[in-house]
């Protein structure tokens, strides 16, 4: 069975190398992408907020959800 952490970034990896391709990440694909793991609307306001409060950007810690999503 393959490691489920780096079949996560892999395809993370994959997601960034296409959206490069087509001139870079557009907002509308990284919501598609966010949706497609599962974190919606008002789950974004909350890591947001919890972004705030832990002092750390709202997209590394979003990506983190993602990556953890993604290795599930």
């Amino acid at each position: 069975m393959p490691d489920q952490l780096t079949a996560a970034f892999d395809r993370i990896d994959d997601f960034v190398a296409v959206q490069r391709a087509a001139g870079g990440p557009t907002l509308a694909s990284v919501e598609l992408l966010q949706e497609a793991v599962g974190v919606e609307r008002e789950q974004r306001a909350v890591i947001a907020a919890r972004a705030a409060a832990l002092g750390v950007s709202a997209e590394a810690l979003l990506l983190g959800v993602i990556v953890a999503k993604l290795a599930q």
